[in-house]
């Protein structure tokens, strides 16, 4: 599987300033020691989620992540096959973003303002939307011969005493909250300290 990584894909301008700047949003790659598909996505709150994909025939595939015995930061998180990216699949989060217009005039500063300021375009755009969901989604682009599609197995550094950025700026938790970079949670997808990735 080749390396991709997308870059400014989220709107960080109102976050205070970090690291996560100068990161992607999203890198697929291959696990050189496994040959696992592995995916880092930037989530809502602006900390980093890592996941690794099993394919059909893994005695995980298919699995609850309470099902896996996972040694990796906060524990397993996620479980589900890759996102479906199609026009239906399309037409349906229309509606749902359509139906949050309520939301987003009583709260204008909330999840729901946000996600459709940062999506408009794709909102009437199907192809913008695919590849703006090809970035964002838990979902790569498998090389000819590999397993496609995947179940990913995935966990967050959104966890007390994580920091996430977008919230940073925001509010106050404490001196104590740590950002989890790329490297970090690279090494907690890949083979490292003795023990296997998912």
């Amino acid at each position: 599987m080749e390396r991709i990584e997308y870059r400014d894909v989220i709107n960080k301008a109102d976050w205070t300033r970090g690291p996560w700047d100068n990161e992607p949003d999203k890198i697929q790659w291959q696990d050189e020691a496994t040959g696992l598909p592995c995916l880092i996505v930037r989530g809502p709150s602006g900390s980093l989620c890592g996941y690794v994909g099993v394919a059909p025939g893994h005695p995980w595939h298919g699995q609850d992540y309470d099902s896996c015995d996972v040694d990796v930061h906060g524990g397993l998180t996620f479980a589900h096959g890759c996102a479906e990216i199609s026009r239906e699949k399309w037409e349906k989060w229309r509606e749902r973003q359509y139906a949050r217009r309520d939301e987003a005039k009583k709260y204008p500063i909330g999840d729901a303002a946000r996600d459709l300021k940062e999506w408009a375009k794709e909102l009437e755009d199907y192809d913008a939307w695919v590849v703006r969901a090809t970035s964002r989604y838990i979902c790569h682009i498998a090389s000819p011969g590999e397993p496609d599609p995947v179940w990913w197995l995935g966990f967050d550094c959104a966890h007390s005493g994580d920091l996430s950025p977008s919230y940073s700026g925001r509010y106050s938790f404490g001196d104590h909250e740590i950002y989890r970079p790329i490297s970090y949670v690279e090494r907690e997808c890949q083979s490292s300290r003795g023990r296997s990735p998912l």
